[in-house]
């Protein structure tokens, strides 16, 4: 009788659970729909948001892809006869720098939050850096800086200390080399970087420093290709530090 009682208890408490709900369903029915419709509206808006991203990151990446056959356009007078039919093809450097910086400005302007855009700014500072227009270069390549610390952050930094380079700021060249020499997540050339900076100090007057740079290059890099050009130097900085000459670049 006991174990009977007890499922009969069992039985009435789900049909007061099921009375309840059902009860607290008809007095909420309003709020119910309101509240689906309410879920329903942000999924479609969200999926929207999705589709039209995806669709602009899709034409700023076309954007981008056109914008670099431009750039690495071929200038006609340096390809005589021979120029190809399938590449962009211009009068001089300059009009291949303008078209291009054209063509990416709009990329970086107008699609500012996207991938691409981050892309084109870099390129903008290229191309201005190759119409030495070296003050919208440094904004440009800074604004890259920026951003995430990833490949783009690298090369940036390093185009940027070709920039000071041009303008004769050999100490913020130098800072800038160092930094990326000093960063053991650098994803460039090592090699390169150390050489690079060993040039920047020699330029700059600092043998002794420069000296230690190119021995450096050679003993953590001894199979890069530019070890002979760093042995040389560095010979002739230990000759100019005893003879009293300087060398040249």
């Amino acid at each position: 009788m006991k174990r009977e009682h007890r499922h009969h208890l069992k039985q009435d408490e789900l049909v007061h659970w099921i009375d309840r709900t059902i009860n607290w369903g008809v007095e909420n029915k309003r709020n119910i729909v309101n509240g689906t419709l309410v879920v329903v509206g942000a999924a479609l808006l969200l999926g929207g948001l999705y589709i039209y991203r995806s669709r602009r990151s899709a034409t700023a990446e076309a954007l981008l892809t056109a914008a670099l056959e431009q750039y690495h356009g071929v200038v006609v007078s340096d390809a005589g006869s021979a120029a190809p039919t399938d590449v962009p093809t211009f009068e001089s450097s300059e009009a291949r720098f303008r078209a291009s910086l054209e063509a990416f400005e709009t990329i970086a302007d107008g699609y500012g939050t996207y991938d691409a855009a981050r892309h084109a700014r870099y390129y903008v500072g290229l191309c201005h850096n190759g119409l030495l227009e070296l003050d919208a270069a440094e904004e440009a390549l800074e604004v890259v800086r920026g951003g995430n610390r990833d490949l783009l952050y690298y090369l940036a930094t390093q185009a940027l200390a070709s920039v000071k380079l041009q303008r004769d700021d050999i100490a913020g060249a130098a800072e800038l080399y160092r930094s990326l020499v000093e960063d053991t997540q650098v994803p460039l050339p090592k090699d390169l970087l150390l050489f690079e900076l060993a040039k920047t100090e020699e330029r700059g007057g600092n043998n002794e420093q420069a000296k230690r740079y190119y021995e450096r290059m050679l003993s953590e890099h001894p199979e890069s290709q530019l070890r002979g050009d760093a042995l040389t130097r560095s010979e002739m900085l230990a000759l100019a530090s005893k003879g009293g000459t300087e060398t040249s670049d």
